[in-house]
């Protein structure tokens, strides 16, 4: 179950990889384009809008090529008795997997919370057993199964 979620988060990741790319592609066609015989402080501030939201881009690609990164390098096969980094997690009110922060992830008819682990409700699981009980905001989960 581990390692069909993480190739699907993988799948996921990837796309939004691509999709960045692509669009940053297309801003640098259009900066390049860009007609310099239009005035000079409008053409000024489309260029500087247009470098800005290429900036914005670059960030963004940056965030999920660090998530595809961090994907890549959980063992897919590796199950501990505590919950770490890589874990798969069953709760009585949700399923989470502790890796990259990827948000809420719809797979075979559930959904699943794919979360870093520096995020509060790793760090509050982090360590822990099956059954064992922890608190996030004010919402008591109880581990029912790892893997």
């Amino acid at each position: 179950m581990k390692a069909r979620l993480i190739k699907h988060c993988l799948q996921i990741a990837s796309e939004k990889v691509k999709a960045l790319e692509n669009e940053l592609g297309s801003t640098r066609e259009a900066a390049g384009s860009e007609d310099k015989s239009t005035a000079g402080d409008k053409h000024e501030t489309g260029r500087a809008m247009m470098h800005l939201e290429q900036e914005k881009l670059y960030a963004q690609l940056a965030e999920a090529e660090t998530l595809v990164a961090e994907l890549q390098r959980i063992d897919q096969k590796y199950s501990s008795v505590t919950i770490q980094l890589g874990t798969l997690v069953f709760t009585d009110k949700a399923n989470f997997l502790i890796t990259a922060g990827l948000g809420r992830v719809r797979f075979e008819n559930g959904d699943y919370f794919v979360v870093s682990v520096q995020s509060p409700v790793a760090q509050a699981m982090i360590g822990k057993k099956n059954g064992v009980e922890f608190v996030v905001n004010g919402t008591c989960y109880q581990i029912k199964s790892i893997e």
